[in-house]
């Protein structure tokens, strides 16, 4: 009798070790589509919510241009081929040159905005909205593949990066929102050191691109930036080249924001050697080929931050770094030729930062209108809740 009940405990055993074998991977690949599913849904309702913001902001000409703006969200760039590298920085400069004004175009087009740094602004609003619509459409095209093809390796790979996604896609919603208020942002840093440093509007010297001649600790120094308080990037290479052919400019401090590690503190400064500047990459050749040609020092001030901190609205600490970063200039000016001709240029985007130190009290109103706002949500990772994803609302402050 007890042979036979061990005989039917092994057989029931050994059934349950047959369906664990076959089903266990089957629920195991439902539970990770599940996961990405839900995931992909949070997405969603970043790109809806960004999309949600331009439309408002937009002021469309009719009711006929939304749907073009829908469209518009579809926009692709083909980047020059690269088996062939003899001029590509100037193909890419060509390419995004054409991107830019494709966008300009289309905004003038459709919206009833008049003011030109408004439009600046809803420039950068919708190149955010059309950056968050690809990542949605890319990571469904991954998930739809995976469902039809049970590929698990590439369930496990998707899983695993699928949490940086979301905190890029979340980074760039807020950034949306941040351009089409225009508040600046904690790539902006860069700007604002600049206009701290200029008490002159300046002068346009290439596209989007202010200098003006200054002075700082009993020495003449040149101090360029993208021209604000519109949302812009400018052309910096372009304006370097001038400004070393119409000022004999002979020393470069570039200013930016630069990703930190973690366990790094927000907010730190450090200064090294070499064009601080991030992109893909077409202002800072420019820069660097200069350099060599005129046989220009290249040094530089960063300000850390994390890239989604880059993105979205300049947090306290960051503003805060804008006088520990000029101490620092003024160490690395301390160690220059009293003779040299100094250029320094604050890269990042000048969204909400005028061109000139009094300009800057009405960036602080901005800036601590917009603290104060998100202090009363408690926290900058819940400024928009995760709640309201999933219950589909979204409440636009």
């Amino acid at each position: 009798m007890s042979d036979a009940l061990f005989f039917g405990d092994s057989v029931w055993s050994m059934l349950l070790f047959i369906l664990f074998f076959f089903l266990y991977p089957r629920i195991y690949m439902m539970q990770i589509i599940w996961k990405l599913e839900s995931d992909l849904k949070e997405i969603e309702y970043y790109y809806l919510a960004a999309k949600k913001v331009f439309l408002k902001k937009v002021k469309l000409k009719s009711a006929k241009y939304k749907e073009a703006v829908n469209n518009f969200l579809e926009f692709v760039i083909a980047f020059p081929v690269d088996i062939e590298p003899t001029n590509l920085v100037k193909k890419i400069e060509h390419i995004l040159n054409r991107y830019e004004s494709r966008f300009e175009y289309f905004i003038e087009k459709v919206s009833s905005v008049k003011n030109k740094e408004e439009l600046k602004n809803l420039k950068f609003t919708l190149i955010s909205a059309t950056g968050l619509y690809q990542i949605f459409k890319i990571l469904r095209h991954y998930i739809i593949t995976i469902k039809k093809t049970n590929n698990l390796q590439l369930a496990l790979l998707l899983q695993m990066t699928m949490p940086m996604l979301t905190k890029i896609a979340k980074a760039n919603m807020r950034a949306t929102e941040a351009f089409a208020n225009g508040i600046p942002i904690g790539d902006g840093i860069g700007p604002i050191i600049a206009a701290k440093l200029k008490t002159k509007e300046g002068k346009e010297i290439a596209k989007e691109v202010v200098i003006s001649k200054e002075k700082f600790k009993n020495r003449e120094i040149y101090v360029m930036k993208a021209k604000g308080p519109g949302a812009a990037l400018g052309k910096l290479g372009d304006a370097v080249e001038k400004a070393i052919k119409q000022y004999k400019i002979n020393h470069i401090i570039t200013v930016d924001a630069a990703a930190k590690l973690e366990g790094e503190k927000t907010g730190s400064v450090a200064q090294g050697v070499g064009v601080m500047m991030g992109g893909i990459g077409v202002e800072r050749h420019k820069i660097e080929d200069l350099a060599v040609k005129y046989n220009i020092p290249l040094d530089g001030v960063i300000v850390k931050m994390s890239p989604e901190e880059a993105s979205i609205h300049m947090k306290p600490e960051i503003y805060k770094a804008a006088d520990k970063a000029i101490k620092q200039l003024e160490d690395l000016m301390s160690l220059a030729d009293k003779k040299e001709r100094i250029l320094i240029i604050g890269v990042g985007n000048t969204c909400g930062v005028g061109n000139k130190k009094r300009d800057l009290a009405e960036t602080e109103k901005i800036l601590k209108k917009t603290w104060k706002r998100i202090k009363k949500d408690k926290e900058w990772e819940d400024y928009f809740e995760k709640d309201t994803v999933k219950k589909k609302k979204w409440v636009f402050r």
